[in-house]
């Protein structure tokens, strides 16, 4: 599955969406216009036997301007809203309630771990997670504006009904479409529709003011009811637009958790108790989030379903189903008994331990193919040798680093023990200064912690750091302040910024601190683009290469992959600061996916030159890529 051609097809998908709103629009105007100048052409006195006049063009003018300006502001005020909010905004407004990292609840414990498990192996931090505790059916879905700012939300249902290898393939599809550039779109089409769908509420409002009424009363109601069924025939445009955006999106993401786990049953396995249990949502505000769900949360015609029929989905993945002997099984299994809670309990100590259902026909390793080609193919690719990478990965950590890393004072104190230096000076006085912004307690923790850190290996850096993100979200404003400052300062220790601290200082920044990044997409040349990629490269090429040779040659093969023509010159020593490349990947990111595909392989080629990666480099390069919100897996190989 092409990461690139998926994110070109949203941005597609996007743009169809404008023309389908504005078609939906017009049709709107038209219809209010009509029946504006019959009523009041009605009201003229007109001679006898003469026409109506529904040609006006003030009145159109008029009709254009009011209506078309509600539904346009009505629209902008709900995608900027959920830019702003995000998808923590969506989850909440569907009843969702974050769970703490630090949960003790086994199920939630569970659903955690497979969610750190699958962001490990797609190479993102790890999403907060959610849950919808008032809903019985079997339902999930993902929101955010970046795989790198998503939120993955479950259903009471999905928790209780669900196995661990079926939650799997759940959470599986849903990171699917966090890496497809599925969520922003979900969420601009909520927004989209938000306008149109306020028509009813604007006609509920005049019907009932003009109820009170006696003079003029009549076209009150009328204009009333007329925006009532103008409103709901926008409804109808939402159910269509939606059909037509999501339903094939399903289909990919079903394939994709298949091919993310190579464990087909598993996503077939909530379909099948889908179909047997349904994954209906009772929330008055999932119509409008329907398109979003792992399963049609509404009961909708097939005309007007969000998602493919459960059969046909299942049958993709699984062509040997037998939908009554599924329907069967799941009315036993709805019949559970108390021991499904020791069986859930068993599941996560086999997960905490080591691998948990692990199924004949998976990789039990996997060999890196360290080119600039394979690389530019692995991003937004999930397959299941990185999710057993992440499982071993999460089990030769010690427990209580784990459960530390689950608590926001635990995973501060991770970030800053990533952060000691070697040298026993250096170390004493980076412990001074987390002793003096955080206690003793967190300065000891960090101390502690160093060791486990240092014995699970450079490769386990970026990974700690993804699992420990969620907890340090929970953090106030004032809380994460104060952690920035003192990561700024544990870095500045040394007088030098090595490239790993450079990585997880803009990795916590921009985990922390969303905001920070400009929304104006300002004009840039090409030749500031063609700077920016210079900068790039040539920070990539040093950072690999110690011979002026080596660095001009690997210079020279990547600059012939990238996206611009040239000519091209390496950057000035100088010139290459934290906050101009901070600058020069913010503008980059807000290039075209061919664009960014191209320049993901030049930066690739500048580190691959050599054939060999070390674990600062692949750091490097997976900042790069998530700034141009390209996730890129683990790569197993790198030492």
């Amino acid at each position: 599955m092409d990461f690139f051609a998926a994110q070109d097809h949203a941005r597609r998908a996007s743009r169809q969406l404008v023309g389908w709103f504005a078609a939906a629009v017009t049709a709107i105007i038209l219809t209010i216009y009509l029946v504006l100048a019959v009523v009041l052409g009605a009201g003229d006195a007109a001679p006898p036997g003469q026409p109506l006049r529904l040609w006006q063009p003030d009145l159109l003018l008029a009709t254009a301007v009011v209506v078309g300006g509600f539904i346009l502001l009505g629209s902008l005020y709900k995608i900027l809203t959920l830019a702003s909010g995000g998808g923590a905004a969506v989850a909440e407004a569907l009843g969702g309630r974050l769970v703490p990292r630090a949960s003790s609840d086994p199920l939630e414990r569970r659903l955690i771990n497979v969610v750190d498990e699958m962001a490990i192996a797609a190479g993102i931090p790890a999403p907060p997670v959610y849950i919808l505790d008032a809903e019985q059916g079997i339902n999930a879905f993902a929101a955010g504006t970046r795989s790198t700012e998503g939120v993955v939300a479950v259903t009471r249902g999905t928790l209780q009904q669900l196995s661990r290898d079926e939650l799997q393939g759940v959470v599986a599809h849903e990171f699917s479409h966090i890496l497809n550039g599925d969520m922003r779109l979900n969420l601009r089409l909520i927004g989209v529709l938000h306008g149109i769908l306020l028509l009813t509420l604007i006609g509920r409002i005049l019907v009932r003011g003009a109820r009170g009424s006696d003079k003029g009363a009549a076209p009150m109601i009328m204009m009333g009811l007329v925006l009532i069924v103008v409103g709901y025939v926008g409804v109808l445009f939402g159910k269509i637009i939606k059909a037509a955006v999501s339903r094939q999106r399903e289909y990919l993401a079903d394939a994709a958790a298949v091919q993310f786990t190579r464990n087909p049953a598993g996503i077939a396995g909530a379909l099948k108790r889908i179909a047997g249990y349904g994954s209906g949502i009772g929330h008055p505000r999932a119509e409008e989030a329907s398109h979003m769900f792992f399963g049609s949360g509404m009961a909708l015609s097939r005309m007007f379903a969000t998602h493919p029929p459960i059969d046909d989905r299942i049958r993709r993945v699984d062509p040997a189903f037998n939908p009554e002997l599924a329907r069967m099984q799941a009315d036993a299994a709805a019949t559970r008994d108390d021991s499904a809670a020791e069986h859930i309990a068993h599941e996560l100590e086999m997960a905490t331990a080591g691998f948990a259902g692990a199924h004949d026909g998976r990789a039990a390793g996997a060999s890196v193919a360290l080119s600039p080609q394979a690389f530019t193919a692995s991003v937004g690719t999930v397959g299941p040798e990185h999710v057993e990478y992440a499982h071993r990965l999460l089990a030769t950590l010690p427990a209580g680093l784990i459960d530390a890393l689950h608590q926001p004072a635990g995973a501060q104190a991770a970030v800053f023990a990533l952060l000691l230096a070697d040298d026993a000076g250096i170390a004493a006085s980076q412990l001074a200064t987390v002793r003096k912004a955080h206690g003793e307690a967190t300065a000891a923790s960090a101390e502690r912690e160093r060791a486990a850190l240092r014995a699970a290996g450079p490769a386990a850096r970026l990974p700690v750091l993804d699992v420990a993100l969620p907890a340090l979200k929970e953090l106030g404003d004032e809380a994460r302040r104060t952690l920035l400052e003192a990561v700024d300062a544990l870095i500045r220790a040394d007088g030098r910024v090595s490239l790993f601290e450079y990585a997880l200082q803009r990795l916590l920044r921009h985990a922390l601190q969303p905001g920070r990044r400009s929304l104006r997409a300002a004009a840039v040349t090409p030749a500031e683009l063609r700077a920016d990629i210079a900068l790039l490269l040539t920070l990539l090429t040093r950072a690999g290469h110690s011979q002026d040779a080596d660095i001009a040659a690997a210079f020279h093969a990547a600059t012939a992959r990238a996206p611009l023509d040239g000519p091209w010159q390496p950057s000035a020593g100088e010139a290459i600061r934290p906050e101009t490349i901070d600058l020069a990947l913010d503008r980059l990111a807000r290039s075209t996916p061919p664009f960014r595909k191209r320049l993901v392989e030049a930066c690739a080629t500048a580190v691959l030159h050599d054939q060999q990666v070390s674990a600062a480099e692949y750091e490097l390069l997976r900042t790069v890529c998530e700034a141009l919100d390209c996730p890129v897996p683990p790569l197993p190989a790198v030492a």
